[in-house]
């Protein structure tokens, strides 16, 4: 009997990445990049502000005082979004606004703060260090820069990052379908009558939210009878609209359990048991490109098998690169 570690990594070795596609920006948060970006254009493009104040040549205002201000001529105002039309020449001074394009002649800003506005005038308090409280063009990011690597999960700073970036779509991984089934023919859908011997169908629920989590997108199949007929056909109507299948229950050695006849024969089978409590009945089976999680019908089974093999095989197919929980924080942070 497989321990977890050698049956999760014999199912990795088997699970193969999804093929890509291209994706808007605003519909590419929860994806896996699948390709390096480089950046195009510097961050900032040009010399700005970093605050409301008066853009300055650093050594006219060098040795400003609260008792002995620096007294400049205002030549201008410039606003974010606009190009300086005036030089700062010795003794002068732009009024500039945060995130405004510095005017040749000024090497730093003096912060609002520590000036008073005079009509055409202004004192100057307090000096300020050359190239002081002034962005330059490509401190964020440099033209040219790899801004982010092939695998980086999409989230909305990095949604944001690639509209810095002026990429209108990227290429990411795509997202697995998964079908899920349950089966057993105790199970009794919800808002039915409870009839005896009957239990409420939970599983399915409980994997749906699961794959979602999982960043997956599932897809209900319903109750599997437990007749082999008919559960080969739902799987296969199942694995005919999905990247994988899973079911839970039938998988034990009952004579109704008739999953794994079913399977075996779409299939081959890579592991049924593992050595691992909750959860024992547990597999793999490879069906052409698609993928077949077969879980035992016990809830918390369902659940356990699910953190363990199931999830990490969905990362893996969307791309990711980091698969189980002790990696995640990583790739995500």
């Amino acid at each position: 009997m497989l321990s977890v570690e050698e049956a999760r990594q014999q199912m990795l070795n088997t699970i193969p990445v999804l093929p890509t596609e291209k994706r808007e920006i605003l519909n590419c948060a929860g994806y896996v990049l699948a390709e390096a970006l480089h950046a195009e254009e510097n961050i900032p493009p040009f010399d700005n502000s970093a605050m409301d104040g008066f853009a300055v040549r650093a050594a006219d205002v060098q040795n400003a005082s609260e008792t002995k201000p620096a007294v400049l001529t205002v030549v201008e105002t410039i606003a974010a979004g606009y190009a300086p039309t005036k030089q700062v020449a010795p003794g002068q001074t732009s009024r500039i606004m945060t995130g405004a394009m510095m005017p040749e002649g000024a090497d730093a800003v003096v912060m609002q703060e520590v000036t008073q506005r005079d009509g055409d005038e202004v004192k100057i308090f307090e000096g300020v260090d050359k190239t002081g409280n002034v962005r330059f063009t490509g401190e964020s990011v440099a033209k040219e820069q790899q801004v982010m690597g092939k695998g980086k999960y999409l989230r909305p700073p990095e949604v944001s990052m690639l509209a810095s970036l002026n990429c209108p779509e990227v290429t990411v991984y795509r997202k697995p379908t998964v079908a899920i089934v349950s089966t057993g023919d105790e199970l009794t859908p919800l808002g039915e009558p409870l009839e005896p011997g009957k239990i409420r169908d939970s599983n399915r629920y409980g994997l749906y939210a699961q794959v979602e989590e999982a960043g997956g997108i599932p897809i209900d199949m319903g109750i599997a009878p437990d007749d082999e007929v008919e559960t080969e056909r739902i799987f296969r109507a199942a694995l005919a609209k999905a990247d994988a299948l899973i079911t839970s229950g039938g998988v034990s050695v009952g004579e109704h359990d008739v999953v794994k006849s079913v399977l075996a024969r779409l299939g081959k089978i890579n592991f049924w048991r593992v050595a691992m409590k909750p959860g024992k009945t547990a597999g793999l089976t490879a069906f052409r490109t698609e993928n077949l999680f077969w879980i035992a019908g016990n809830p918390v089974s369902s659940l356990v098998v699910f953190e363990l093999f199931v999830r990490p095989a969905l990362l893996k197919m969307a791309g990711h690169t980091e698969l189980l929980a002790s990696d995640l924080q990583s790739h995500f942070s």
